[in-house]
């Protein structure tokens, strides 16, 4: 079962910064400065968990992972105030 999680980090260094950018760009969707919306499974989690782990200062910096609400649609757990935030269909993507 995949679940929704917002990803959102503060990394007091840019190469950090972009590390961290770079894996987060891998498992979810760009969706603020440093906030990410991930579809993931439980597998994909811990993997991203540790290779995020692997690259930042655990004294410096903070990520944050929040799980959402799985018993709902996605498009109705969020609210979105200004532009509207699009939530890009996976299954129309062509790899």
């Amino acid at each position: 079962m995949r679940t929704y999680y917002l990803l959102s980090y503060d990394i007091s260094d840019s190469k950090r910064w972009r590390k961290v950018f770079r894996i987060a760009r891998d498992f979810g969707e760009h969706i603020q400065f440093s906030v990410f919306l991930c579809e993931l499974s439980e597998k994909d989690k811990i993997v991203l968990e540790e290779k995020i782990k692997d690259v930042i200062s655990h004294n410096e910096d903070r990520v944050l992972l929040v799980r959402l609400r799985s018993e709902e649609k996605i498009e109705e757990a969020i609210t979105s105030l200004g532009q509207k935030m699009e939530i890009l269909d996976k299954d129309l993507l062509i790899y």
